[in-house]
């Protein structure tokens, strides 16, 4: 009575939750049980994962393992609930505990997550070698790439090519794309390119959309195959059809831009939805710039927004300097300099230099406050918007060189020698780059050293250029040391001689 107790407590539960589950109605206690297991069953099999997980519990409190596994499946991957690893963990421990094999694995792949909470690679090690001594090949390839990694056991990569041969000779797709890499690299065996473009094949045939995507990277690009466009198409089809979302995305992105008769926009639209609805950033942002541009779709701004947003919030550099720029127009969304500035710090954070311009204008104008990036950060956005010729940034770095700030003074420097929004000034140049390297900056060394060897905008002076040059060497300027040796070839013995000595003078200065 007491499993009967406590699966109608949990149904309860589960109604006031307001969860779907199948009320108990048989009479006889075994005849309820009977009727739980079916209903659970039926949920687990038609996916309403919620009902299952509810349902599985008082089974797996009372030690029925496929409960308990199955329970811990769902716990692990966020199925009808939340991810919850240690859950997860507890009930495939009990389920190992009565040896089901699949939990071995399962719980091993718990451990191989990287969670702090329940990672562990020498217990996944130790499960994986049980799983090998019962055949798994599952278990072998997870155990050559420990083996391969040196994570959780001895790193061994001869005995990682063996134990990942033998998984892929008895089946396992994953340890076939990898005994591809490992020929291919001579990785615990002797490169072999042949014998990793027939793994690879294989893998394919067998169903493995990595290795289809694999190939036709291979056959795009013409490595590790002859190039051929017709079988990088079909194995890139292979992967979209087969669901794999970057290969909906490529497909579908050439789909939508294609030209004459390979055009098939409403076909490449469907394909990055699909990718898009799998949380791939980059088919999210495509669709973002479909809806921008009414490319394939009728053109929709918020929309546009939506899926830029999506693949931004991924931290998509690209994606991420649109939505800053959405924010600051307001298209698509209410305009939010605050939004704008946040989307194009996260562009900034992929390295992008127009979202560090995008905010040194924003900067210049009093839009973003300085304390908002800090102080440092906002000195580079400017400099960044005056370098791409943005005037108010260049007048505000004029203002910042004025209090005494020499970086400003550096591309100060750049902006008048190159004529960045302003028309070339050569002798600004050399005022600025002057201070700037009289400061310790030695690309302003450097360009100083330049400006006298060529005599521009000052008397022609090898020996200062030299000395210059030298300097912005010794201060870990690279470009400078071959110019100095340059600079030495076009010299007497006595004019070197002179220019490193002033360089030493300088160099000791406090």
């Amino acid at each position: 009575m007491q499993l009967r107790s406590w699966f109608l407590g949990s149904v309860l539960i589960a109604a006031l939750s307001g969860a779907t589950v199948l009320p108990l109605h048989a009479q006889d206690s075994d005849a309820e049980l009977t009727i739980a297991r079916e209903n659970i069953e039926k949920a687990y099999r038609s996916g309403d994962f919620e009902t299952a997980r509810i349902g599985l519990l008082p089974f797996a409190e009372v030690g029925e393992v496929t409960a308990q596994y199955r329970l811990g499946f769902m716990m692990a991957n966020g199925s009808g609930g939340p991810v919850d690893l240690e859950g997860a963990k507890l009930w495939l421990e009990k389920a190992v505990e009565q040896d089901h094999g699949p939990a071995v694995i399962l719980l091993a792949r718990t451990y191989l997550t990287g969670q702090p909470e329940v990672s562990d690679y020498r217990q996944a090690a130790k499960l994986l070698t049980k799983a090998v001594a019962d055949g798994s090949a599952e278990g072998g390839y997870l155990l050559a790439q420990l083996k391969r990694s040196g994570l959780g056991v001895e790193g061994d990569k001869e005995g990682a090519f063996e134990m990942m041969n033998a998984a892929a000779r008895a089946g396992n797709l994953d340890a076939q794309v990898a005994l591809a890499q490992m020929y291919a690299r001579g990785e615990g065996v002797e490169l072999d390119e042949a014998q990793a473009s027939r793994w690879l094949l294989q893998a394919a045939d067998d169903g493995s959309l990595v290795a289809a995507m694999s190939l036709y990277t291979n056959y795009e690009q013409g490595t590790g195959f002859p190039k051929d466009p017709d079988k990088a198409r079909k194995w890139l089809e292979t992967a979209a059809e087969g669901g794999l979302p970057l290969a909906q995305r490529i497909l579908g992105t050439e789909l939508l831009n294609a030209e004459g008769d390979g055009a098939d926009p409403v076909r490449g639209i469907s394909l990055l939805l699909a990718a898009a609805e799998a949380d791939e950033a980059g088919a999210q942002s495509n669709l973002g710039f479909a809806y921008a541009t009414g490319k394939g779709v009728e053109q929709d701004d918020a929309k546009a927004a939506k899926y830029y947003q999506l693949a931004a919030d991924k931290g998509l550099t690209r994606a991420a300097v649109v939505m800053g720029d959405f924010y600051v127009s307001g298209r698509g969304v209410e305009r939010d300099i605050e939004k704008a500035t946040h989307y194009y710090g996260i562009a900034v954070s992929g390295r992008s230099e127009i979202a560090a311009q995008r905010l040194g204008v924003l900067i210049a104008a009093d839009e973003v406050p300085v304390e908002a990036v800090g102080e440092e950060n906002a000195l580079y956005f400017v400099a960044n918007a005056a370098l791409s010729g943005d005037e108010g940034a260049r007048v505000r770095l004029e203002e910042i060189s004025a209090g005494g700030e020499l970086f400003a003074d550096l591309r100060l420097g750049d902006i008048y020698r190159e004529g960045q929004g302003v028309e070339p000034d050569a002798d600004l140049a050399v005022k600025y780059y002057r201070k700037a390297a009289e400061a310790g900056y030695g690309e302003a060394q450097y360009q100083l050293a330049e400006f006298y060897a060529a005599g521009n905008a000052v008397e022609q002076n090898y020996i200062e250029a030299h000395k210059w040059a030298n300097i912005a060497a010794a201060n870990g300027y690279e470009p400078a040391a071959e110019r100095r040796d340059l600079y030495a070839n076009l010299m007497t013995a006595d004019q070197i001689a002179e220019a490193q000595a002033q360089a030493r003078v300088y160099m000791k200065k406090p």
